[in-house]
């Protein structure tokens, strides 16, 4: 039996997207140029293509279904793939300023290159690139006070999340750093609310082994020379280790970690041609040292 196709609209596309991230039809309608009502039929209508419930209102906050939360992710991706095609063959003029959120504690030279080649290719944007704790990027992502940011959260899907990955941070002290299984393990960490103290803590927690926090800094780089001076141990991704560092295996009593989720983050009502150019090159960057997920929420 030949299989049916159904295609997805773009404008029905845009308009559940569009709903998601404003969170209401009025003013969703008011972007789109279209009326309340039309845009409640465009969603029905996506919804009868689909042959699913995608939004429910739980009291006065409009909310995605199951089944909403998973075709968002993919609703994202056609529409940027839609939007960066056309802007392509309209030889767009990327102009503006773009401002962009990395985290402090994740690969962030690695993105810093990348947006450094964007830079050079199109120096007629003008880059507001801020460093900061996930937690605060995606708050002022929120607030629209950055136009996409990358960030690491306890747990994935995540709202305005396009595509994600996972890493599991491993245990590392400097080359010839000596310990003792019978005595508190010394910690080197980031301030209270760091996903990474977090795992370390929970995970020795877990084994019954007693801990001692002996450095903290809110930077990735003082941190770093703490581990290669000999102070203690941490946990680190591999972007982030460094030569005179060696990793801790279960074997040597430190257990393994719980996975970091990392994530690229954009409303995409708020979208430049900028920004949707330099999200897929970010996009084509994470594909090159990790497997991204396309966001299902």
């Amino acid at each position: 039996m030949m299989r049916q196709f159904v295609n997805l609209q773009t404008d029905l596309i845009r308009t559940f997207v569009t709903v998601v991230d404003l969170g209401n039809f009025t003013e969703t309608g008011q972007i789109l140029g279209r009326t309340q009502p039309a845009i409640s039929l465009q969603i029905k209508r996506l919804e009868s293509l689909v042959g699913a419930k995608l939004l429910q209102h739980t009291g006065k906050t409009l909310e995605l279904t199951s089944d909403g939360q998973t075709l968002i992710g993919y609703a994202r991706e056609i529409l940027r793939m839609n939007d960066r095609a056309v802007a392509n063959f309209q030889r767009a003029q990327l102009l503006g300023t773009l401002r962009v959120g990395l985290p402090t504690d994740y690969a962030i030279g690695y993105f810093q290159r990348v947006i450094a080649q964007f830079a050079k290719s199109n120096p007629e944007v003008s880059l507001d690139v801020r460093c900061n704790w996930s937690r605060d990027i995606l708050s002022s992502l929120h607030t629209d006070d950055l136009d996409l940011a990358i960030a690491i959260t306890d747990a994935m899907p995540a709202p305005y999340v396009s595509l994600y990955w996972s890493e599991r941070p491993f245990w590392v002290c400097g080359r010839d750093y000596h310990y003792s299984l019978e005595r508190p393990v010394q910690i080197i960490a980031h301030p209270e609310g760091c996903y990474y103290r977090k795992r370390m803590i929970e995970a020795l927690s877990t084994e019954g082994r007693e801990w001692r926090i002996c450095f903290e800094s809110p930077g990735i780089s003082a941190l770093q020379n703490a581990v290669l001076d000999g102070m203690g141990v941490t946990a680190l991704t591999k972007k982030t280790l460094l030569p005179g560092m060696r990793v801790l295996s279960p074997k040597e009593g430190f257990p393994l970690l719980a996975n970091l989720h990392v994530g690229l983050f954009y409303k995409h009502v708020k979208a430049s041609d900028a920004a949707l150019k330099l999200i897929d090159q970010i996009a084509n960057g994470v594909s090159a040292f990790r497997k991204p997920t396309y966001s299902r929420a």
